[in-house]
């Protein structure tokens, strides 16, 4: 039973306690390491565009979204880890903490290994160019270009693992850095094929897939033979009766995960059906202006996810209400912020891109609506993910998946790409309002049966 302490500690006045101070410091850092990243992230865009056609761009823009699929086959292990290595550091428990790591590092192994069977078996009779309606005469060896990037995005799968014990032991920005340093060695990279080499879709491929298996693998030994050693996995560690305990959590997660990558991943996939592949590249470029308020957003979410499982596990909460009323705060101020973002986007589109890739504004306006959306259901999810308070947001998330699709395929017929992102919009709008009825019940004790699972 959680005993709740009535203290004074808060967020963003940061007191003296070790929480608020790790907060302090993550956000701080991760504002400057994520600042460097969104820059890179938007120089990226026309240097890549540089090296391949919008047809092209359009195609890798589809694949890459499908396999970030990849990262959500961890059947939520990921994010059970997080919680559960969490309350293990809340309880002192390293011999705990480095068995659930050791744990999800062994289940992962078996899961890459089991996913690069079937896809390698499954290749000869896959055709990708009819599966995503590309034309073979525009685009050469797509069957080799995702069966590579397939091999390379399983690899980082896997040592995710790396980042993940940074952001349970609420240093999110090291896992932010660990981001940075691979979109910063993509930069130079296709800036150095820019200047001496004719680029293709293969190469670009190849760097966006390659690069953070490199960072990651750097990253292992200095991570578990340094900062963590008392986490580092090993076999001997490996407890599969901890398994049920991390997939019991785990497996909600991913439900709600692979629902949410469904909504938005299918998204690429339909306009490319329904419009054709060069109009992915409008979209995604729209969205990733757009979304710079959700990547500030989660600057500030990112170490409060395991700070909220800290808080709540030793009953603090006077912290996660005060919290949450700045974060509140923090939300109404973004979605200002992407009403700006909304009213300036042709002149930030023409000085980014130039005039080659017209967006129209009908298309930014819905896309900041969808964003404003997203915003305020995170500001509540993040507190309930940190709680372990599923539930609510696993149905609600599995039944805006299965509607998704036959509701965006039709307005899509009658209003474009603006009918995709309106179903986008309409089928996040119950997130939006459950999400904060069941965190006022769960902080009030008022959470029954369902509200409290």
């Amino acid at each position: 039973m959680i005993n709740f302490k009535f203290s004074g500690n808060n967020v963003f006045t940061f007191s003296d306690d070790r929480r608020s101070r790790l907060l302090k410091i993550n956000i701080f850092c991760s504002f400057f390491i994520k600042g460097i990243s969104i820059s890179i992230s938007l120089l990226l865009v026309p240097l890549t565009l540089h090296c391949l056609s919008a047809y092209e761009y359009g195609v890798w823009l589809t694949l890459s979204s499908i396999f970030t699929w990849i990262n959500y086959f961890d059947i939520g292990l990921g994010n059970g880890l997080r919680n559960r290595l969490a309350e293990s550091i809340a309880r002192k428990d390293d011999k705990l903490g480095q068995t659930y790591v050791s744990t999800t590092f062994f289940i992962l192994s078996l899961i890459v290994i089991i996913l690069l069977l079937v896809f390698i078996l499954l290749q000869p009779f896959l055709n990708w160019g009819e599966i995503l309606n590309v034309d073979p005469n525009k685009i050469a060896n797509l069957n080799r270009v995702i069966l590579y990037s397939f091999v390379l995005f399983c690899m980082s799968f896997l040592l995710k693992v790396t980042g993940i014990v940074y952001t349970a032991c609420q240093k999110p920005a090291i896992n932010d850095l660990l981001t940075l340093s691979g979109s910063l060695l993509s930069l130079i990279i296709i800036f150095i094929l820019n200047r001496t080499t004719s680029s293709s879709l293969m190469k670009i491929a190849m760097v966006f897939s390659a690069v953070p298996v490199i960072v990651l693998m750097m990253a292992y030994p200095v991570t578990f033979y340094g900062t963590f050693r008392q986490f580092k996995p090993g076999i001997s560690s490996v407890n599969l009766s901890y398994a049920k305990d991390l997939m019991k959590l785990g497996i909600q997660f991913f439900i709600l995960q692979i629902s949410g990558l469904f909504i938005f991943g299918t998204s690429n996939i339909l306009i490319s059906r329904i419009l054709g592949p060069e109009e992915v590249t409008p979209f995604n470029i729209a969205f990733k202006y757009l979304s710079i308020t959700t990547m500030v957003f989660n600057i500030i979410l990112a170490p409060v996810w395991s700070a909220s499982t800290d808080a709540f596990e030793k009953g603090d909460l006077v912290w996660i209400r005060n919290s949450m009323r700045r974060l509140i705060k923090a939300t109404v101020i973004l979605s200002f912020g992407v009403g700006v973002l909304i009213l300036f986007a042709n002149f930030v589109y023409r000085l980014w891109i130039g005039k080659e890739i017209l967006i129209p504004a009908r298309v930014s306006l819905w896309l900041g609506i969808y964003i404003i959306i997203i915003l305020w259901s995170t500001c509540f999810s993040t507190f309930l993910f940190g709680f372990g308070k599923l539930r609510i947001q696993l149905i609600n998330t599995v039944t805006a998946a299965i509607l998704f699709i036959p509701l965006a395929i039709w307005l899509g017929r009658f209003m474009g790409m603006t009918g995709i992102i309106a179903a986008l919009c309409l089928v996040n709008l119950s997130g939006a309002v459950l999400n904060p009825i069941q965190y006022y019940r769960v902080i009030s004790g008022k959470a029954r049966g369902i509200w409290n699972r």
